[in-house]
Order: C-alpha cells, then structure tokens, then sequence
C-alpha cells in the first residue's frame, strides 16, 4: 500500500446548505474509512475553502475511488498527490496522538 495526500478546494458553486446537511454522514464515512484503514490524517482549512486527506491505497486511482465514497467530495476539486510513507518516528507519533 502507499499513501497519498488528496487536496481539495471548495467549488465556487458550492450550495452550501445542501454541504452543511450531509456533515453527519461525511463524518460517519470519514470514521468507516479510519476504521477500514482506508485514510489517515485529515485536516481542513475553513479560510481557504481546502480540505487535506491522507489516503492509504494501492495506487493513485484507488486512493480517488476512495476520495469518492466522501459525501464532502462533490463539493471539491481534488488534486492526488502521492507521498512518501510515515517512518518509524512519524508512525509512533501517531500512535501517541491517536493513543
């Protein structure tokens, strides 16, 4: 497996309502995909419309299927970036955070 980070920037034409209605359900998806080992870190950036998704899969196509599961993700324009895996410091840092 290899990680990927997937960056997305929020469509100008966003309806924001119809975004903010699908919160829960992004949330329980975000959590199934944690639990499927599918995603690891995930950051947002309200000020620049942006959101951060680490992405665990076998290749760049998989890690944008995996982006498309998200009810979040038809609101964004996404950029897959594939990177370099955690090493043994970053993974027990992690560990400790997610304690």
């Amino acid at each position: 497996m290899s990680t990927f980070m997937v960056v997305g920037t929020l469509r100008p034409d966003a309806d924001l309502a119809e975004f903010n209605a699908l919160r829960d359900a992004e949330h329980k998806q975000l959590e199934v995909l944690r639990s499927e080992r599918k995603i690891g870190v995930h950051y947002i950036s309200p000020a620049r419309g942006a959101t951060f998704v680490e992405i665990i899969a076998d290749d760049e196509k998989q890690a944008a299927e995996t982006m498309a599961t998200l009810p979040f993700a038809q609101f964004f324009d996404a950029d897959v970036y594939p990177t370099a895996p955690p090493d043994e410091d970053e993974l027990a840092h992690r560990a400790r955070l997610l304690g």
